[in-house]
């Protein structure tokens, strides 16, 4: 090879992909050209992972891919399901609890706790997320990633919402998103929605499409470039709008001369993101970059594929043996004519060796296969087990009946061992939720003017962007989105509190009461009036004022006491118990 030709080859097999005028400063036309390049290097990854993500769901809604239309009408054609089962038990316990978020960074301890708790609320009451992270780990499960994207619309605020995975696009060389040049996702609408969206392009779609009807939906893309730094709106070949990322604060650039009296210096931006990002965060687990970017390598479906197909053929196989219809018939030409042995088999969906002489042992006769064996269950006791293993839910997770009796701790090992399996999914789902909560407040900073009301219908919190300080982190405590084991959780505050370890307000939130603090105030008032307390002592001077809050304090329990016997005799009776223990354990 001449010195010519090899540095021609070495340049030629360093340069990995095209990406001219990819940018949001390049001509309309341009930027059309090189939009559809790259969405055209993303395609063949795609296909693959949108074709993989079919079969799941098939395995996931009916636990096989094959045609069950196509098996014999007297044949079995059951299907044991364990890939659901076990997929549709894990997401209510990955999602149990509420991911709890904790504030990190020079704040004061007031202003932190007041985001902790907006935070909780905007997680569980305004925007409901729970359901949108069980739908995002559904994704995961099925088609290799789960997408969730956040915007700001004019009308309801800070919206989230789940993207399904075949709508979505980027880069095929990215290993994370810090290194992915360009993320598309493919939308739909009707025409004249599209124009009012876009007034700017509003004659250009007239003109582009004055043959359709103003209400058909077209499909259009929304492009992400520049690593998250400006978007853009595509329909075919028109560049409906472009614009840098419109969620981050640019701040103002200095204007006029400092000399002048009119003149503006420069302000920097409010932002908590240090550069601007893509708006999508993706749930992933088994990607590490390698030939399927930002998408996983594999998924628990489809390592359970081959197991459930041998579960559905065990099962189809031992109902078949059991209604005695594994039977082989031999029948003799001269007992039997063709037709009459093609109606014999249609009816019972038997096997058939037709002769056109005598057969030797009479002129029809059948082998019966006969009944089946032990193997045939254990092997396929092995095969659920394998699948529940693989995805980490077994019987007493599921809340099924195991096959064998276990003890109460065993069953307790059991599901300790599943959720140690699950902990892996569980991680990656509480990174999402610190980067949704950083993202929501991000958001609260560019684009809420005043303050933003959020409520769970006890308490409400307040939160002003501007009191948000940047440098700040949001982390979610790890674990807090598994279920919790009340009973235990219960006794250990119980022990607590024996050992003047716990505060009463604590002891009620851990017990589970509704309003603790509440609970708490009602309970010290009532130690007051029996005497089991003494209230503090009032500086001197303070007498008269110190007299009358004792002589409230004593009118609130006098008040409580009076409407404690209004109350049902079960709760009085349970309300008395928890009292007298609470009161035996401050005294």
């Amino acid at each position: 090879m001449s010195v010519i030709n090899e540095e021609f080859y070495n340049n030629t097999d360093a340069i990995l992909s095209v990406r001219e005028n990819l940018n949001l400063d390049a001509e309309d036309d341009d930027l059309v050209v090189a939009i559809n390049k790259a969405i055209f290097e993303s395609k063949s990854l795609k296909e693959e992972i949108d074709a993989r993500g079919k079969t799941n769901k098939l395995y996931w809604k009916v636990g096989t891919e094959a045609d069950l239309s196509r098996f014999h009408a007297k044949k079995s054609k059951i299907t044991s399901n364990r890939i659901f089962t076990d997929v549709e038990t894990a997401i209510p316990i990955l999602t149990s609890e509420p991911p709890e978020p904790t504030i990190l960074g020079e704040i004061d301890n007031e202003t932190r706790e007041k985001l902790q708790k907006g935070l909780q609320m905007a997680y569980e009451v305004e925007y409901k997320m729970q359901q949108k992270l069980q739908c995002l780990i559904r994704h995961w499960f099925l088609f290799l990633m789960g997408v969730l994207k956040y915007r700001w619309d004019k009308e309801e605020g800070f919206f989230t919402e789940n993207v399904l995975t075949r709508k979505i696009g980027f880069d095929p060389r990215a290993t994370n998103l810090k290194n992915c040049e360009y993320i598309f996702e493919e939308l739909e609408d009707t025409i004249e929605n599209i124009q009012d969206k876009f007034p700017k392009a509003k004659e250009v779609i007239k003109n582009s499409f004055a043959n359709i009807q103003p209400k058909n939906k077209v499909k259009y893309t929304e492009f992400w470039g520049g690593q998250g730094k400006w978007v853009c709106w595509k329909l075919r070949n028109i560049i409906l709008e472009k614009k840098k990322n419109p969620n981050f604060d640019y701040g103002e650039t200095a204007k006029g001369n400092p000399e002048d009296i009119d003149y503006m210096p420069s302000v920097e931006g409010d932002n908590l993101f240090k550069n601007p990002q893509f708006p999508y965060l993706f749930l992933n687990v088994f990607s590490f970059g390698d030939q399927t970017g930002l998408y996983d390598e594999t998924s628990l479906i489809e390592e359970c594929q081959p197991l459930q197909e041998g579960v559905n053929q065990l099962e189809r196989q031992i109902l078949d043996l059991n209604e005695g219809q594994k039977r082989v018939w031999v029948v003799s030409g001269e007992a039997m004519s063709q037709i009459q042995a093609d109606k014999l088999l249609n009816e019972t969906g038997d096997v058939m060796v037709y002769l056109d002489r005598k057969a030797p042992a009479g002129s029809v006769s059948q082998v019966q296969s006969g009944k089946p064996d032990a193997s045939l269950f254990n092997h396929l006791t092995h095969l659920l087990a394998e699948i529940d293993n693989t995805i980490g839910i077994h019987s007493t997770t599921r809340g099924s009946l195991p096959q064998r009796a276990e003890t109460l701790g065993a069953q307790k090992l059991q599901m300790g061992a599943d959720y140690g399996r699950l902990d892996l999914i569980v991680r990656n789902i509480e990174q999402i939720m610190e980067e949704w909560y950083f993202a929501y407040l991000q958001m609260l900073k560019v684009y809420q003017i005043g303050s933003v009301n959020l409520s769970n219908g006890e308490i409400s919190v307040e939160i002003n962007p501007a009191e948000i300080p940047q440098g700040i982190k949001v982390m979610v405590k790890k674990g807090s989105t598994l279920p919790i084991d009340r009973p235990t959780k219960m006794a250990n505050a119980i022990q607590l509190a024996q050992f003047d370890k716990i505060d009463p307000e604590t002891l009620f939130d851990e017990m589970g009461y509704p309003r603790p603090e509440e609970r708490a105030q009602k309970l010290f008032q009532w130690l007051q009036m029996t005497g089991k307390i003494i209230p503090q002592q009032l500086p001197m001077g303070q007498g008269q004022e110190g007299e009358q809050q004792k002589l409230q304090q004593i009118q609130r329990a006098k008040d409580i006491m009076e409407k404690a016997k209004q109350l049902p005799p079960e709760e009085q009776e349970e309300m008395a118990g928890k009292v007298g223990e609470a009161v035996r354990m401050i005294a």
